[in-house]
């Protein structure tokens, strides 16, 4: 309720302020910041939630099964869930930096001749905060799409496998219909997580190099954080941030309504 209210004033972080309408919103809409950091944002979603989605899928089945390997996977794959962000992203910074175990690898196998400028380039250094949601986000969604396949009907897939089909057609043509509403909860908490993306761009690249990592949540923190900053101006991106994340819910709702009709 806070927030509401000092969306529609001047004040900053240090007190005071006066009502002043619209006002916030009009020079926020008028911001090419804003609009860039809009940008961002976007591409996060779209880079990050159909990877973690696909590939926590993947995880699932292959954990769900006796397939050699799958023990493997499981302490590998958790891993990251006992780590917080801050701490993952700071163990990226390093893996990642150029003189980092990333580029140690890639030049020692003569991938590359020099250094990849992972967090320095204008154009990786997004890309590399979503390898580190991906990294991070994938243990917790295939966590939840496993106790999903718990409840699969082996009936069912014993039934498609007297009829000859494979172990892929039996996957995709029995598994994954019969766990598709966990499939969509999966998309849209992946969707929301990555809307709200933060730790990662701030901790790896400060939301640089200049403003090529920088989203939405990074920007309302450069402008409502510091001492003396816009609390306002930053109170106003946190009410378009929020309907953001309800018209993501809200479209998944729809789409999730409209499959089942």
């Amino acid at each position: 309720m806070n927030t509401f209210v000092l969306a529609f004033t001047d004040a900053s972080t240090i007190g005071g302020g006066t009502f002043t309408g619209l006002a916030n919103f009009e020079e926020m809409f008028s911001s090419a910041s804003f609009w860039e950091a809009v940008g961002h944002t976007g591409l996060y979603v779209l880079l990050a939630t159909p990877f973690i989605v696909g590939i926590s899928i993947g995880l699932a089945i292959l954990i769900n099964t006796r397939m050699r390997g799958a023990g493997i996977v499981r302490p590998i794959l958790f891993s990251p869930l006992v780590l917080p962000m801050a701490v993952v992203a700071l163990m990226f910074q390093y893996v990642l930096a150029s003189d980092g175990l990333a580029n140690q690898l890639l030049q020692g196998l003569h991938l590359v001749a020099a250094p990849v400028p992972f967090l320095t380039n204008t154009h990786l250094a997004l890309i590399s905060c979503v390898i580190v949601t991906i990294w991070k986000g994938c243990g917790l969604y295939t966590m939840i799409l496993l106790a999903a396949l718990q409840n699969v009907s082996r009936e069912l897939n014993e039934a498609a496998e007297l009829d000859g089909a494979s172990w892929l057609r039996r996957t995709f043509s029995v598994t994954i219909p019969q766990i598709s509403g966990t499939i969509s909860l999966v998309t849209v908490l992946t969707a929301i997580s990555a809307l709200r993306a933060f730790t990662e761009p701030y901790v790896l690249t400060a939301g640089g190099p200049g403003t090529s990592s920088t989203t939405i949540v990074v920007h309302l923190f450069s402008k409502g954080i510091a001492p003396g900053t816009e609390a306002g101006y930053a109170s106003a991106i946190s009410l378009v941030l929020f309907v953001f994340v309800l018209a993501v819910s809200s479209a998944s709702w729809l789409l999730t309504r409209k499959g089942r009709a």
